[in-house]
């Protein structure tokens, strides 16, 4: 019987140890997760209430347990007069659901920033957009350069390029406007309004009647790739080099068997 308690104690030991251990890596990531702030109810507020600073606070969590429709603190004005649609318990989330913005949009556009309109095709990212939303603005376009030739009588040749760049990596969506529009080409499409600086808008004003655009979504507080630099330009020289190193496939004549190979002679003894 004496010799089962030092096994007993030995295993209570390295579960212990187990525990610990568990709970140490459980709390160090914890601390190398990114966090946030966000707004939440600082009292109980009741369905109709005017929200003021004194019944919302600040609240900071962990990038991944933040809401899509949670409100970023540095954001806080824009809820502020708004009347709560309902009851909230003190330390919850505020969300954009929770408020009926009556203000004026211009209450809720950045400081330093302005509002514009973007049109992209319907459907993708923007059918799920939301106001609050954080996205990217890729752009397609095609770019004219003129190359001198060596003889002097020969005219300049025109050459068009295309080019995949990111114009914008981060915009902020301030609202989702009409739906299923039609332009002047006829085509379907949305309408969002993001805020952005003033020359940064007018670009986007720009873009828009010089490239195509198309929209990718952020994770909310993403500080990553936030310059429009490090994702480079795709161009036919990327597609070039995504051959290179590689042989062309040969399809089977019959699939999912391997293609029929002449038998070899043998040598000659």
């Amino acid at each position: 019987m004496k010799n089962f308690v030092p096994l007993v104690i030995a295993v209570l030991l390295g579960l212990a140890a187990v525990l610990a251990v568990g709970r140490l890596l459980k709390a160090r990531s914890q601390a190398m997760e990114d966090t946030i702030e966000v707004v939440a109810a600082a009292t109980d507020i009741a369905e109709g209430d005017i929200l003021s600073d004194s019944n919302i606070m600040g609240k900071e969590v962990p990038v991944s347990a933040v809401p899509v429709p949670a409100i970023y603190w540095s954001r806080s004005r824009m809820v502020v007069g708004q009347k709560a649609m309902r009851s909230i318990v003190q330390g919850d989330y505020v969300l954009l659901d929770d408020v009926g913005l009556s203000k004026s949009m211009a209450d809720v556009v950045g400081e330093g920033e302005w509002a514009v309109t973007l049109r992209v095709p319907a459907g993708g990212i923007a059918r799920v957009l939301q106001p609050g939303d954080e996205i990217a603005v890729i752009g397609t376009f095609e770019i004219e350069s003129t190359i001198t030739s060596a003889d002097l009588a020969a005219a300049p040749k025109k050459v068009t390029k295309e080019a995949t760049v990111v114009l914008f990596p981060r915009v902020r969506v301030l609202d989702i406007g009409g739906m299923d529009t039609r332009g002047a080409s006829g085509s379907q499409g949305s309408e969002i309004i993001v805020s952005l600086p003033p020359r940064q808008a007018q670009v986007l004003v720009a873009a828009q009647r010089e490239a195509s655009l198309t929209l990718a979504l952020r994770r909310p507080g993403d500080a990553a790739a936030i310059s429009r630099m490090d994702s480079g330009m795709v161009d036919k020289q990327t597609f070039d080099n995504l051959l290179k190193g590689l042989e062309s496939v040969k399809m089977p004549a019959i699939p999912g068997r391997p293609p029929v190979t002449a038998a070899k002679a043998k040598p000659a003894e």
